[in-house]
Parts: structure tokens; sequence; C-alpha cells
């Protein structure tokens, strides 16, 4: 048996644990009393975030907020805000709404938006045949053949190729306005291309003559093919 100071050492440790237990008992009851019962979760801005930026994990953190101090519109998931674009400055602690985001397939906020990383929108005239007989939408990828007629220097002779100027490109837009589908009679085409490959197709596009093939929604696929001239097609060996 425990004899001396040593029992009430004992003691005074079993009393300390019991109401150590009791005063967190107690408090886990406070807090769920007088803690809100509709939280809900609504993802603010930890930092300062400018217009046109891309919001990253660390920009946002998600916080639970009694729900009728939160706008009804608020995102309440970090999954549903990074990666989107900043369409407009957000201050720290602001919650973040919808409309003051973008995504980069929604053209409804304006093209620059939806334009791919390290490309460049640019504008093709296009008709009932060159265009596939409108069946070309926003979304889809076409390859590009322009047909030019190029001078021989050595005889002076003006011969005609065909070029398969650029493969696998994607649409941005059908027509005036950047919109989802297509629009019945359109006469251009806005496409996304790098900037070096604008150079081929705005000059195709100016001097010669263009046509667009809609490809497979699946087909990635690309060829290397040679111009092809009017002695390719009578087999007389006198195209390129």
């Amino acid at each position: 048996m425990f004899t001396g100071n040593k029992k009430y050492w004992i003691i005074a440790i079993i009393c300390g644990l019991l109401a150590a237990a009791l005063f967190y008992q107690y408090m886990q009851i406070i807090k769920t009393r007088y803690q809100p019962n509709d939280l809900a979760a609504v993802v603010k801005a930890t930092v300062p975030i400018s217009k046109d930026t891309i919001i990253l994990d660390e920009h946002v953190k998600v916080i639970r907020t009694p729900a009728k101090f939160i706008h009804p519109e608020a995102i309440g998931e970090k999954a549903d805000v990074v990666g989107k674009i900043a369409i407009t400055d957000i201050a720290v602690d602001e919650e973040i709404l919808p409309h003051k985001l973008a995504d980069k397939k929604d053209t409804g906020v304006g093209l620059a938006y939806s334009i791919p990383a390290s490309k460049r929108a640019v504008s093709i005239p296009i008709d009932s045949v060159s265009g596939v007989a409108g069946y070309i939408e926003v979304g889809n990828h076409v390859d590009i053949i322009a047909t030019l007629d190029l001078k021989v220097v050595e005889t002076g002779e003006e011969l005609t190729f065909s070029v398969v100027t650029l493969q696998d490109i994607e649409v941005l837009a059908v027509g005036n306005k950047a919109e989802v589908g297509k629009e019945a009679g359109a006469k251009t085409l806005t496409l996304a291309v790098s900037l070096s490959d604008a150079r081929p197709l705005v000059l195709a596009s100016e001097r010669g003559s263009l046509r667009l093939l809609l490809r497979p929604a699946v087909d990635k696929s690309t060829e290397s093919l040679a111009p092809y001239g009017l002695g390719n097609f009578l087999n007389l060996g006198q195209g390129i």
C-alpha cells in the first residue's frame, strides 16, 4: 500500500485527471449548445487575386460559417475554383462567386478566356463549301488545305499546288460571335493556332484559297504530305 506523501501525490494526480476530463466534457457540451447547426462551406480568397489570374490551390481556402451569412451564389468546393481564371479583382477573405470566374471552355465571358495557352485566335473567311457545308462546330478540330498559284522562276510558268497547311486545329468560334454550337450561314471561322502556324495560314488566306477538312472527334493523328499539283493529278510527273 502507498504510504506517506506518495499516497497524497497519487490522489492529487487522479483528482487532476478527473477534473480535466470533466472540464473537457463540459466544454464540448457548451460548444455543441452554442455552435450554429446551419454551418455551410464557402470558398474564400487567402491572398489578393488580380484580374486574369489563374487561381491556384494556395490562393483559396474553405471555411465553415453560418449559412445565413453566406452569399447565396457563393462557391463551396475548392475544385470548382482552382484552375479557373479570375475575370475581376478578388480581395482577401472575399467569397468566391461564379460570375467572377471564367473557365477556358466558357466563351460567354469573352473569347480571350477560351484560347488555349501559347495559342492565338485567328479568323479566316469560309463559305458553304470550304466550311464543310456548315457542319463545323465550336470545339471541333480541322485540317486546312491551301491552294496557291506559284510561278516557276526558271520558266515563268505558273503552277497550282494544294498544300496541307495545318492539321488538328481547334475551332474556337463559328461566325461573328463565340458561341456553343454552329451558326447558320457563318462567313468566318476562328481557330486556335500557334504564332508560328498563324503565318502560313494568313499567307494562304490572303494569296490563295482555303478548304477545311473536319476531323473525327477521336482522331489526333497527323501526316506529312508533299504539295500536290496538276502534274500529280494527271500522273505526268510534272508536279512536286
